[in-house]
């Protein structure tokens, strides 16, 4: 069924010998989405049956339910009416006992199930570009397809399409990968590469394929299979995806040429009868991992026109079925399984540590599922979503925290370290202990961690590109920071000037002061959108990995440390109104109110905190009392109302805040007019130096709350979109 690799490959001129015929080109007349049935063939006509899947990650625990899912839709067509088609991410991104094994158990599995075209992924590229072309290209059974895909010579290095026989039609895959790729993995490693608009290319083989011209390939059936996709899941949910930008983009000027469009990338499940034109075609997403696969079925006449699409997503078994318990497909692959078991399990088994409470990712959680002890923690989440990587999270604070301790006990000294959110990959689950697999989970990528030495000004650019570009997959993207480096924002403020304050251990930052960074390579080489990375005056390769980073910091703790902090607080404003006054001088005497959100953390077992005190440092260091507190009356947000002092006098003040439940710490910049800076300030309690590193002491009384005085409602109905785009919080300021 498969032209033999090394013609199917390369497409183009090496299949200029192929018998082709008639020309595709014409839409389904009609199409019908049957998910989630297998789809079953039609009696009298001539099908041919696609099965595609997607961001597979290296699932490979599960490799013989997705391969019993497969084997089922294929069956009713048979092998020889039956093409299955990767759409990329095959490996990367992998659970422990693949990526122990540099993912080739799952290579190994997925050629014996006898996938035949496979696209690639961003993940392919994570460990560069000549992993992909080289080991990764010539493990598969390939072809292995990038249309879009060019090296430093103008070359591709993987196939643009391949043509398969398919119930006596030829059948064209065209893969294409997401334009995104440099973003999405570490520059570095696709140095040279350059990643086209993946319509364009399509529309480019397209035509080729469907020009006459048999010297140039041609197909009686034209597949786009994308790497990218839709943000949303759902079978009603085209109206809602026709809105993102790439998705559109896909959808609207694929040109009509191609039959069926597969999509990837997003984890999404959906299968769309998508208009185009006068007619319709097959737009479809399994959604990741192997939980389902994309089934498309198409009716050919006699004109090689294509005259019914139906699709459907499948979801996957829990269990092998027993009809397929002896299939010898399956058989073999369970035994690629059983062999990556016994092959990793001892490296994963050592116990590296010891552990007391789950560390994990930012959740969603659904509403009123949390349960809250007296003392804050809370329990009981169910969970929505489960990496949410617009929070701030325990395990990325933990991860931040082992880079900075590692760098500098190896004699790398930095004052930050920062991490994706994208690079921890798994949560570890508190049962007592914490194993090298568990650690592995979190950190499959194998990054090197780099010193890099950054501005403060660069520093706020980086914070400002947690927003990321108009038509990201994601619009936002909290780094997880080490202990001690803080800062405080306004979502709802114009790009590029939200992060309002930064400090690193209680002093504000210097915007022309040098500061080095901890931060994986990919991160240092401005991956994930974070290009003031690349403003850096030095990037020093320390050659350290960050698994064995972490798992040497963990064994060194002996305990898995539990964070519980956050770094990055908001403080908003509502449009119209005053906010805090970071740039305006207040008068000794006067009182203002503002707002405080977003500092509790989303991990599982966080504490939420109830109450908020505060204290003054001032110029020379003293630490100056504030009367009363502020009480926490809904979970995240507070209003806070500030009498300064009337005898305090003119200079550059620093409002910390602290919260009784966790370890946060926030520093406000405060500008005072008052007595000349000579007079006593009478209300200085101490001359101790403050230090930023620890949570100021409490005072007696701090902050008076002022939650009567202001809009509730409004701040509750505004929680939802804190993590984001911040919603609308009242603030007002009085004389």
């Amino acid at each position: 069924m498969q032209l033999p690799r090394p013609l199917a490959r390369f497409g183009g001129a090496a299949l200029a010998a192929c018998a082709c015929v008639a020309v595709a080109g014409v839409s389904p007349a009609f199409a019908q989405v049957s998910s989630p049935a297998v789809i079953q063939p039609t009696a009298g006509t001539t099908q041919v049956n696609l099965i595609g899947f997607n961001d597979f990650h290296g699932r490979i625990n599960d490799a013989d339910r997705f391969a019993a899912n497969v084997l089922t839709a294929q069956a009713p067509f048979g092998d020889a009416n039956t093409l299955i088609l990767g759409n990329g991410d095959q490996v990367g991104a992998t659970v422990f006992e693949s990526a122990a094994l540099n993912d080739q158990p799952t290579i190994d599995a997925l050629n014996a199930l006898g996938v035949e075209s496979y696209t690639q992924g961003n993940h392919e590229f994570d460990k560069g570009a000549a992993d992909a072309v080289g080991r990764i290209q010539n493990g598969t059974n390939g072809p292995d397809l990038a249309a879009n895909v060019t090296d430093a010579s103008g070359a591709h290095p993987f196939g643009e399409y391949a043509l398969f026989t398919v119930n006596g039609k030829q059948v064209a895959v065209i893969g294409a990968v997401t334009s995104e790729v440099p973003s999405l993995v570490s520059p570095d490693g696709i140095t040279g590469y350059t990643f086209e608009d993946p319509v364009a290319a399509v529309n480019r083989v397209a035509a080729q394929l469907s020009d006459g011209n048999p010297a140039n390939g041609e197909a009686d059936v034209i597949v786009a299979s994308y790497h990218d996709g839709g943000p949303v899941a759902g079978n009603d949910q085209l109206q809602t995806n026709m809105a993102n930008t790439s998705f559109a983009h896909m959808v609207n000027d694929t040109v009509p040429a191609v039959d069926a469009i597969f999509n990837a990338h997003t984890h999404m499940a959906y299968a769309y009868d998508a208009p185009i034109g006068a007619s319709t075609r097959p737009v479809i997403q399994a959604d990741s991992y192997g939980t389902s696969i994309a089934q498309v079925v198409l009716t050919i006449d006699a004109n090689n026109n294509v005259t019914l699409a139906q699709s459907s997503v499948i979801p996957t078994p829990k269990a092998v079925p027993t009809d397929l318990a002896n299939d010898p497909t399956i058989l073999k692959i369970q035994q690629i399984m059983a062999d990556a078991v016994a092959q990793s399990g001892p490296i994963g088994a050592q116990v590296i540590a010891t552990q007391t409470a789950d560390l994990t990712r930012a959740k969603q959680c659904e509403p009123g599922s949390i349960q809250v002890a007296a003392d804050g923690t809370t329990s009981n989440c169910v969970v929505a979503v489960k990496d949410d990587r617009a929070n701030e999270s325990a395990l990325g604070g933990v991860v931040a925290n082992s880079m900075l301790d590692s760098l500098n006990g190896a004699g790398h000294p930095v004052d930050i370290a920062m991490i994706n959110p994208g690079g921890l990959r798994a949560d570890i689950m508190n049962d007592g202990q914490v194993t090298y697999k568990e650690a592995a989970s979190v950190l499959p990528f194998a990054n090197t961690l780099m010193q890099v030495e950054l501005t403060g000004a660069d520093l706020k650019q980086i914070l400002e590109e947690q927003w990321q570009p108009d038509g990201s997959q994601r619009p936002y993207l909290q780094l997880g920071l080490s202990d001690g480096f803080t800062y405080t924002y306004d979502p709802d403020r114009p790009r590029g000037d939200r992060i309002l304050s930064m400090s690193l251990n209680g002093t504000f930052i210097d915007p022309a002061k040098v500061y080095h960074v901890a931060a994986p390579s990919f991160l240092a080489a401005g991956g994930d959108n974070f290009a003031g990375f690349k403003k850096a005056t030095l990037v020093k390769d320390t050659g350290l990995i960050d698994l064995e980073s972490f798992v040497k910091w963990v064994k060194a703790k002996g305990q898995l440390p539990i964070d519980n902090n956050r770094n990055g607080v908001i403080v908003p404003a509502l449009a119209g109104k005053d906010g805090y006054p970071y740039t305006e001088t207040v008068k000794a005497g006067s009182t203002f109110s503002f707002g405080v959100a977003g500092f509790d953390l989303a991990s599982l077992g966080y504490t939420q905190n109830s109450v908020i005190k505060g204290e003054l440092i001032g110029p020379d260091g003293a630490r100056i009392a504030l009367p009363g507190e502020a009480t926490v009356t809904d979970p995240n947000i507070a209003g806070l109302e500030i009498t300064i002092p009337e005898n305090l006098a003119t200079g550059q003040y620093t409002l910390v805040l602290s919260f009784d439940n966790s370890d946060t710490v926030t520093y406000l910049p405060l500008s005072v007019e008052g007595l000349p800076q000579s007079a006593p300030t009478e209300t200085a309690q101490s001359t101790e130096t403050a230090r930023p590193t620890e949570a100021p002491a409490p005072a007696a009384e701090a902050l008076a709350g002022t939650g009567a005085e202001l809009d509730v409602a409004g701040w509750i109905a505004a929680a939802a979109a804190l993590a984001v785009a911040g919603g609308a919080f009242l603030a007002r300021r009085r004389a």
